[in-house]
């Protein structure tokens, strides 16, 4: 009986085990401690009868008392961590929200910091494109601009030649050593192959994805750019990227050009569409150091229309403009374009030759020669022929200076004109005559 005593003393530690066990939600825990502790008490008194002590109708009272406790406290704990359980929710959201905008702001930041070194590298680009007045100042540059706003390491920008007919020409190209974009060619032949129009920006798909830009003046093209993506980068965004860089070069390509038909209208001279004399002076400056520097040769040719004062007196000034215009197209049609010809004064021209041989000199000549001759100019009913004298000398052969050339093709020249005109002299002739 004692051992009974002890068992149900122990079972109604069952409530006050009930009620730690069953915080904060474990609302099974505080019924089922009570069950127990319940049945245990019922045990005892029926196991002791109607003699049983006092003590067990105390307990049982007490198991009652206590049951109904340890319910009110689990409603009441339950209801409180249901609070702060919400609370701790919402305080979890505020959290996260706070870390996404965090992380948010860093990204802006970020974005932000890009666009800021983009419109500094642009601004920089832009002044410093604007600088440049000649294609080999601006290549550099341009190749600092390329890394610096649109962040790409292999590209090529062509440009257009001084003719129309002419194909477009590399002015910058890096790391593009083969395939498409290493030459006009294979940017021709991509075009051509995909049916894309050379004026229609595109982006180029394949094994290696670029952008390709036609760079206009007006509405006229002027050169084009090609750029190999980065691995990463979104192509919609590097076209339209690459649109706006083009926009902004193109104006500097503009000013270029504009600089060299200035510079070229104070080179030329307007009537006959060859070099000035001034011109041509520092450029015989320039051969002959560059002569002496290689230990190569060149030839001067001075000519002379005949009789032109006659023309002048006889037709009028205008005819005679017409002549010298005509002599000036023919002499460009006539040599190579390593050649320089200039108006040397009045009705005289000069053409500069390099690295040339006395007889091949002499065959260009004559061709000259007979090529005016045969010239037919019209005037009202008349049919008026032109013919020229034509003075040679060679560098080191006949001097070692620009003036002492000139001099010995001026005096072969003044020769051609004493022994009849219409007439080619070397001065190495005159001086085998005399």
């Amino acid at each position: 009986m004692a051992a009974f005593s002890v068992l149900f003393l122990v079972a109604g530690l069952a409530p006050a085990v009930g009620l730690w066990y069953s915080w904060p939600t474990r609302k099974w825990a505080a019924t089922v401690s009570p069950i127990a502790a319940g049945g245990a008490w019922l045990g005892g008194v029926l196991l002791t009868g109607v003699d049983a002590p006092i003590a067990w109708f105390v307990a049982g009272i007490a198991f009652v008392v206590a049951s109904i406790y340890i319910r009110f406290m689990v409603d009441r704990d339950a209801a409180d961590y249901a609070v702060l359980s919400e609370q701790q929710k919402k305080r979890e959201a505020r959290r996260a929200i706070v870390f996404d905008n965090l992380k948010a702001t860093k990204l802006r930041s970020k974005d932000i910091e890009i666009e800021q070194r983009e419109v500094l590298a642009l601004y920089g680009m832009v002044k410093a494109l604007s600088e440049a007045m000649t294609w080999e100042d601006i290549r550099p540059r341009l190749e600092l601009a390329v890394e610096q706003y649109l962040r790409i390491e292999n590209f090529s920008v062509y440009i257009v030649g001084e003719s129309e007919d002419e194909d477009l020409r590399p002015l910058v190209r890096r790391g593009v050593r083969n395939g498409l974009g290493s030459s006009w060619e294979t940017v021709k032949r991509h075009l051509q192959e995909r049916a894309v129009d050379v004026t229609v920006p595109h982006l180029v798909d394949g094994n290696i994805p670029a952008v390709a830009v036609p760079i206009f003046e007006s509405k006229k093209l002027m050169g084009y750019f090609y750029a190999r993506i980065p691995h990463g980068r979104d192509p919609e965004k590097m076209l339209v990227k690459a649109q706006s860089f083009v926009d902004e070069i193109s104006f500097a390509f503009q000013r270029i050009r504009l600089f060299q038909e200035v510079e070229k209208g104070s080179q030329i001279d307007g009537l006959t569409g060859v070099y000035r004399r001034g011109i041509f002076d520092e450029k015989i400056a320039e051969e002959v150091v560059r002569a002496q520097t290689f230990k190569t040769t060149f030839c001067v040719m001075i000519l002379d229309i005949d009789k032109f004062k006659n023309l002048n007196d006889s037709y009028g000034h205008p005819f005679g403009d017409t002549v010298l215009q005509r002599v000036g197209e023919i002499l460009r049609e006539s040599v190579y374009e390593t050649d320089f010809v200039a108006r040397y004064g009045g009705e005289e021209f000069a053409i500069l030759l390099p690295r040339a041989e006395p007889e091949g000199v002499l065959r260009k000549a004559e061709a000259v020669r007979s090529a005016i001759e045969a010239e037919t100019f019209e005037l009202a009913m008349k049919q008026v022929k032109v013919t020229i004298s034509i003075g040679i000398a060679h560098f080191p052969r006949d001097g070692l200076t620009a003036n002492l050339i000139v001099q010995r093709a001026d005096q072969a020249l003044y020769h051609a004109k004493e022994t009849g005109r219409n007439r080619v002299v070397d001065i190495v002739d005159k001086r085998k005559v005399l």
